[in-house]
């Protein structure tokens, strides 16, 4: 084998959990001068299957699913686990990686396990406050854990904590501070001079909170702000825009629309808050109920604590939205401190820091030729 570096990166099911582990390898990439061959693992039919290919990667399917509830899936799945551990010991055999990346969710399980036998320095990503499932289980068997906060620390053992690392959430490097907040407006569609609020939901867009949107739309009409509102697909709103209103389905160009807003209202999902910290945005967070192990109502109280977001129900927005974002576009000096407590936060060079580790503390010696 050559002397690259050779890592295996198991990652899927959502961008929360490949575009922090594509942002890692184009570090490695990067800082090796070219000398890394990354090699994705991930699932049969989730969106990493055409994402990764596309991006030039090599890709191997594995048969793992998450537990979808009783089902004669369910029953095959310890199945499934222990022959997607087969094809992920199977590739590191073959590859001789020194490294396994796992960012979490249950693609990472079988590789995370798989690195262990083989005995490979594995290296566990965790984005959220607490760590997942997946992540929980592989912790233990990890050279090295990556923590987005420094209050995760309480979530592992005394045992562990020479192990843990608070780098920050990576994030891809699609995310542009240098724009005007005068042209992004212009880019959207919108009035350069005019205070905006932005409004997502994540690329499906989030039903409660275009709800509560529409719900408002009569009153928002009236503000001296506007509003950039990605809905997601297909949603029609039965009131009629108001011209301080600009509704898209997606937003492709998240750098802009972040330089465009003097306030987010978003989920609070731990990619969109590593965002925000680089980006330096007030926010209101409106927690996913159904996240699974609540992990995105720990990641918004952790802003909150911070003073750098306000913090929403997501069953009272209809209620309590639009006031709360009057008092924060009514308050310059809320905003201005929001958003420098949100800097605290950030930690735009993770990506790299987190390369860096890798680097560091896998079996690879071509840091130190």
């Amino acid at each position: 084998m050559s002397d690259a570096l050779r890592v295996v990166v198991a990652c899927g099911g959502t961008g929360g959990h490949i575009f922090p582990a594509v942002a890692v390898v184009e570090q490695l990439i990067e800082r090796t001068n070219g000398n890394c061959t990354p090699l994705f693992l991930g699932s049969l039919d989730r969106m990493e299957t055409r994402l990764i290919p596309s991006m030039g990667y090599d890709y191997i399917g594995m048969p793992i699913e998450g537990f979808r509830g009783l089902s004669l899936s369910t029953l095959t799945l310890p199945f499934k686990i222990l022959r997607s551990i087969s094809i992920a010991r199977s590739a590191i055999r073959r590859f001789k990686p020194h490294a396994v990346i796992c960012t979490g969710a249950y693609i990472s399980y079988p590789a995370g396990i798989a690195a262990a036998r083989e005995r490979v320095p594995l290296f566990v990503l965790e984005s959220n406050l607490n760590p997942g499932k997946s992540n929980a289980r592989l912790v233990p068997h990890a050279a090295a854990v990556v923590l987005a906060f420094e209050d995760s620390r309480t979530f592992y053992p005394s045992s562990m904590q020479s192990r843990l690392h608070v780098l920050g959430n990576p994030v891809r490097t699609q995310i542009d501070r240098s724009a005007s907040q005068h042209d992004a407006r212009t880019w959207w569609g919108l009035d350069p001079e005019r205070p905006t609020v932005l409004v997502f939901g994540g690329s499906l867009g989030a039903r409660s909170i275009n709800e509560a949107i529409e719900h408002a739309l009569p009153l928002i009409e009236q503000r001296g702000w506007q509003m950039l509102w990605q809905t997601g697909k297909g949603h029609v709103p039965a009131r009629p825009l108001p011209s301080n209103v600009r509704m898209v389905e997606f937003i492709d160009n998240m750098g802009s629309a972040y330089a465009a807003a003097d306030l987010v209202v978003s989920r609070s999902g731990a990619t969109t808050i590593a965002e925000l910290g680089i980006v330096a945005k007030p926010a209101i967070l409106i927690p996913l109920p159904s996240a699974s192990t609540n992990e995105q109502r720990h990641n918004a109280h952790v802003v909150e604590r911070h003073a750098a977001a306000v913090v929403l129900e997501n069953d009272r927005l209809v209620d309590e939205l639009l006031p709360a974002i009057d008092r924060i576009m009514s308050n310059e000096a809320m905003q201005a401190s929001m958003a420098s407590r949100m800097a605290e936060l950030g930690r735009p060079d993770a990506a790299g820091d987190v390369a860096e580790l890798v680097m560091r503390v896998s079996s690879w010696k071509g840091a130190e030729q």
